[in-house]
C-alpha cells in the first residue's frame, strides 16, 4: 500500500458518491477556471507509524480536505448542502479496501464553517474534513 493508493481509493469514493459536483485535486485543474460550484481536495497532512522492530504492520493516519466552493451571495445554502453529502459519503468506522490494506474513517467528517475567500471575493468555500487511518496487511 502506498500513497498514490490510498488518495486514490479516498478521491474514487468521493468521484463516484454522487455528490453532483465536479472537482478539482492538488495541481491537477481543467484547462480555464472551474465553473461553481466545485470542490477541490487535498491531503494536508499524512503521520507514518512504521513497523516495529520485529516486523509487524504499518500505520498511517491523515486527514482529507474537500473545499466546496459557491458563487458567495447566492450559494452558501448549497454549499451547505454539498457539505452534508461530502460528509454522509465518509461515516464513521467505514472501510475502504485498498491494494495491500484497509483505510479506515476515524470519526464523522467534519464539516467547518463557510467563509469568503479574500483572494477572490466572490468564491463563498465550506471546508469539509475527513479524517482516516490506514493498515498494511
Amino acid at each position: 500500500m502506498n500513497r498514490d493508493d490510498i488518495t486514490e481509493a479516498l478521491k474514487t469514493r468521493l468521484a463516484s458518491g454522487g455528490v453532483g459536483l465536479l472537482g478539482t485535486y492538488p495541481a491537477v485543474y481543467p484547462q480555464g477556471a472551474m465553473t461553481r460550484p466545485y470542490f477541490e481536495v487535498s491531503f494536508p497532512a499524512i503521520d507514518t507509524d512504521g513497523p516495529s522492530l520485529k516486523g509487524g504492520l504499518e500505520r498511517e493516519v491523515g486527514r482529507m480536505s474537500v473545499m466546496i466552493v459557491v458563487e458567495f451571495g447566492v450559494g452558501e445554502t448549497e454549499a451547505n448542502n454539498y457539505a452534508d453529502a461530502v460528509k454522509a459519503l465518509f461515516p464513521q468506522a467505514l472501510r475502504i479496501p485498498v491494494a495491500g490494506g484497509i483505510i479506515t474513517i476515524q470519526q464523522p467528517a467534519q464539516i467547518r464553517p463557510g467563509y469568503r475567500d479574500d483572494r477572490n471575493e466572490i468564491d463563498w468555500r465550506v471546508p469539509v474534513i475527513i479524517r482516516f487511518s490506514t493498515l498494511s496487511q
